[in-house]
């Protein structure tokens, strides 16, 4: 698995934030152009524009190490969704929950703001049926897929053959934990430790369909469920 790609998934970043930059440039503003799709969470905005993106690139990636001989089962599209592997990711996504409460305590103690938008109070905040379709097809439907191919079907198997298992590991969980820090910095933190669970489910099966269903379940709670329970 050649390695000079393992930064590539960050041009979804970079190009969600030119995206962002280029709405002011035009003079609508990003708060504008939210509105005029009808959107009134500017969270839940950047996030889908964010989603199309990270598709885009991860399409794009896939492409490229295709060139290189890197089929779609090199990257982790394999196997299949055994009764224990369903096991593992449920138990994993319910994991990846639970620490959230600790690790916000540790943020806090610290003084680590979680977004670097000190008006932004959750991680998106649904409230229309419209809002509701967006964040399925964001969050469900788009990233899961996304990044689970560029991090757990590229990235760690890449930093595997030359850092071996817990090296690549630690690295990867570092590289995926800067992806989100443009959400803000104590995202930064949770994400590193999140990011064992769909790593290890990727190593334990080598495919990236048990990170894939953990990852859907988690962002089901994320993004759906604590909106509903503990939105405004």
């Amino acid at each position: 698995m050649p390695i000079r790609y393992v930064l590539f998934p960050f041009l979804s970043v970079i190009a969600t934030s030119l995206t962002l930059a280029a709405t002011r440039l035009l003079g609508r503003g990003a708060e504008q152009a939210a509105r005029a799709i009808g959107i009134h969470d500017l969270a839940l905005f950047r996030v889908v524009i964010y989603a199309l993106w990270a598709s885009i690139i991860a399409w794009a990636l896939a492409c490229l190490l295709r060139q290189e001989g890197v089929r779609a089962a090199d990257l982790g599209w394999r196997g299949r969704l055994s009764p224990e592997a369903i096991g593992l990711a449920v138990l994993a996504a319910w994991l990846a929950a639970m620490i959230w409460l600790p690790l916000d305590a540790l943020r806090q103690a610290i003084g680590l703001p979680l977004y670097w938008d000190p008006r932004q109070r959750g991680f998106v905040q649904p409230t229309t049926p419209w809002e509701f379709a967006l964040v399925i097809l964001a969050g469900l439907i788009l990233v899961p897929p996304a990044e689970e191919t560029m991090f757990r079907g590229y990235v760690l198997p890449a930093l595997e053959t030359r850092a071996g298992r817990i090296g690549a590991l630690m690295l990867h969980n570092l590289l995926f934990a800067l992806y989100h820090g443009a959400i803000g910095p104590g995202l930064v933190l949770y994400m590193f430790f999140w990011s064992f669970f769909p790593a290890l489910l990727y190593l334990r099966y080598r495919s990236i369909y048990p990170p894939m269903l953990m990852h859907f379940l988690n962002n089901i709670w994320v993004d759906i469920a604590v909106p509903m329970l503990f939105g405004h």
